[in-house]
């Protein structure tokens, strides 16, 4: 025996500038209303078998996800996850979906005095006594099992329904009552009466429990939506919407201010102008021509997005041009091309030289104002940037002991806002020595009170300040605040090259 060292050194180890917070991934987030999607989640996958696998290699979801797993960008990257979340327009009860497998109906036959505990939101219910035995199908053993649930008073039992899906070989269950229940099972019962395992509603046997959700708006599934994950990028809807709805939602985008982009597929030529001049004010919501129900042209900038890597050098893209394989081109004609620039809706259009025929996506622009980023690139750079600071200073506020309210306190907030700014550097969305119109360097001089300023922002690319500001906290105390200003000369993407031939 010793007396113990840390009597005299004590040594504390840890690991110093670490904080956990994660930057967004700019994935695509598919809105569905498959009732296997629980209204308070939000599902994430990395590749297109996952997701045929869990919704079935018919469903919408899953061709969704053949289209945007499929390609590789010019630099060799792809989207890496697609996520899911739901839309439950009619509401929705509580529900399971059995996994599997379940067990053989010779093995559901020995079930005479069956035991279910159900949980709805936190309380329990046992059905007991359930008698499978004279079930002469797995079809009988739903409808046994339904009648001894109906015959509880509970109202998620009473008028609950228990149905066999020979597609899938699973049994599944929906409460009765449309509302925001949970639900769950508990261990009950022994052997061939253990009616929870053997039906294969256990999470090892993959079954899945959804909560039930009253009838919502699109707007209720898309705050939804961001409240159980803001991890993506971009967002779409998979039922048809009407325009008013679309409407709706680009309003709640943009109000989220360049945060996400929202992809919004047409039918028709007639159909992209009526909307194109209902959602011109929107910023961020991306309008394209996709007449053909089978094919998802709309998801291309999302696919864009999500396959941009932003921590490779040079890694912004111009979303025009690009070439997607399973999509017809849908513009042929110069008077279509022409009003559909004019309205800034994108398409998948067609050319050709030499008789080599050449199809692309163009041209890559978004709705809003004239001071919103309009082109897909630069608001996609911003959606990076934004979020790469942002993680940034939040991993400051909770790594350090304190950032002080003074000259320190600023310096700290400027080299962390530094490391950002070297990111978009290098991975190109500040763009340096771009030059500047006369109207850009006014805005600049403005800005920062500085009338050469924008020398800055034309030769390295940006230009960065922060302050300290006392203000009025929330109790009526007075509290300091960092004030940063960042101006920096965004990525702009060539979209017409023109030539001159003199022969002399």
């Amino acid at each position: 025996m010793s007396i113990r060292f840390s009597k005299y050194v004590r040594i504390v180890s840890g690991v110093g500038g670490s904080s956990g917070v994660q930057q967004r991934d700019l994935i695509g987030r598919l809105i569905s209303s498959d009732p296997r999607i629980d209204p308070a989640s939000a599902l994430e996958f990395t590749d297109a078998a996952s997701v045929g696998e869990y919704f079935g290699t018919s469903s919408p979801e899953y061709l969704r996800a053949v289209f945007y797993f499929s390609y590789t960008s010019p630099a060799i990257s792809s989207a890496r996850r697609l996520s899911f979340s739901r839309y439950a327009p009619a509401g929705a009860a509580a529900a399971i979906f059995g996994g599997g497998p379940a067990a053989s109906l010779a093995n559901l036959q020995l079930a005479t005095a069956g035991v279910l505990t159900f949980d709805f939101n936190g309380s329990p219910v046992t059905v007991s006594g359930i008698d499978l035995s004279l079930a002469a199908s797995l079809a009988d053993v739903a409808a046994a099992l339904q009648t001894a649930l109906n015959a509880d008073a509970d109202p998620h039992l009473a008028t609950s329904t228990v149905t066999y899906d020979a597609v899938n070989a699973a049994f599944n269950f929906n409460a009765g009552v449309i509302d925001g229940a949970t639900v769950a099972l508990t261990p009950a019962g022994a052997g061939p009466n253990d009616l929870r395992t053997a039906l294969a509603w256990t999470d090892g046997a993959g079954a899945v429990f959804t909560r039930g959700v009253a009838a919502q708006e699109v707007g209720d599934a898309f705050a939804a939506s961001i409240n159980a994950s803001n991890n993506f990028g971009s967002f779409a809807f998979i039922p048809e919407l009407t325009l008013d709805e679309h409407g709706l939602l680009a309003g709640l985008n943009a109000a989220e201010n360049v945060t996400y982009q929202y992809m919004v597929p047409v039918r028709t030529v007639t159909d992209a102008l009526i909307a194109s001049a209902a959602l011109i004010g929107f910023a961020g919501t991306a309008i394209t021509l996709s007449p053909i129900v089978t094919e998802y042209p709309e998801l291309i900038p999302m696919i864009q997005l999500a396959a941009t890597d932003y921590g490779k050098t040079n890694a912004v893209v111009n979303y025009m041009f690009k070439q997607f394989g399973g999509v017809t081109a849908s513009v042929i004609t110069d008077d279509d091309s022409d009003s559909l620039d004019a309205a800034r809706v994108n398409y998948y259009g067609r050319t050709q030289t030499a008789g080599q025929v050449i199809e692309f996506y163009q041209r890559g622009l978004l709705m809003g104002p004239q001071s919103a980023p309009l082109d897909m690139n630069v608001y996609a750079n911003e959606q990076w940037l934004k979020d790469a600071v942002g993680v940034s200073l939040m991993s400051l506020l909770l790594s350090s002991n304190r950032v002080p309210a003074n000259a320190a306190g600023r310096g700290q907030i400027l080299a962390v806002i530094q490391e950002g700014i070297d990111a978009a550097l290098n991975n190109g969305t500040i763009s340096v020595g771009k030059t500047l119109t006369q109207a850009q360097k006014l805005f600049v001089s403005q800005q920062t009170n500085d009338p050469l300023a924008w020398h800055q922002v034309q030769d390295i690319g940006y230009w960065v300040d922060a302050t300290i500001v006392a203000y009025a906290g929330p109790g009526g105390t007075q509290e300091y605040k960092a004030v940063y200003q960042l101006i920096y000369s965004k990525d702009d993407a060539i979209r017409l090259v023109e030539g001159t031939h003199s022969l002399v």
